[in-house]
């Protein structure tokens, strides 16, 4: 059995652990979406930052992908709010770009919608991780790496990669909820103290 399954959460235990431990259960540091760009944009200009996000983007992993994964770290680390990290998104994307461009990298800006073309960058991203921290000296394989790809590429990063766009475009349509068909009232004639009306 690995040792990760003995030392990981128990199923179940989120629900029984006692509310607000975490960072993102607290009130967020702040609610203002210029300040916590500000935050964002002093974190992205430290050289650590600069070189890992130029590395990253010369080998291909889209600058959306790095926007929503800076998002969903300061949400986490309760810094703000999704929803401000919404707002803010257009800001560091264009932060993320202008690194790119003073450090001479080649960027993209997100995969690509065909779902072949997708799949081949995805697998090009892959094999250059591993051969880079192969080339590193890195202890982590390619199973480590192809779990780092699905976390990048999860469901919840689309989730939130697909409600930004959806704010870019104006914001999301609302949806009517369906209509409940009405029971037609029974007329209350003959009707007993515990009877159904049938």
């Amino acid at each position: 059995m690995s040792k990760e399954l003995l030392t990981g959460p128990i199923p179940g235990q989120s629900l029984t652990d006692e509310p607000g431990n975490f960072p993102w259960e607290q009130p967020p540091e702040t609610a203002k979406p210029e300040e916590a760009l500000m935050m964002h944009i002093e974190k992205m200009s430290s050289p650590e930052f600069m070189e890992g996000a130029s590395i990253l983007m010369e080998i291909g992993v889209p600058v959306s992908i790095l926007t929503s994964t800076s998002i969903t770290g300061a949400v986490a680390e309760g810094i703000h709010s999704i929803d401000v990290g919404l707002i803010i998104a257009d800001g560091i994307k264009k932060e993320l770009v202008s690194i790119a461009k003073m450090s001479g990298v080649n960027y993209i800006e997100e995969f690509s919608d065909e779902p072949e073309v997708e799949q081949r960058q995805k697998d090009n991203l892959k094999t250059l991780v591993t051969a880079r921290l192969k080339k590193k000296g890195s202890k982590l394989d390619e199973v480590d790496v192809t779990k780092t790809m699905e976390a990048m590429t999860s469901p919840e990063v689309e989730a939130l990669e697909d409600m930004q766009d959806q704010q870019e475009e104006g914001g999301p349509e609302m949806e009517q909820p369906p209509q409940e068909q009405q029971e037609e009232p029974v007329p209350e004639a003959n009707m007993g103290l515990m009877s159904r009306g049938v």
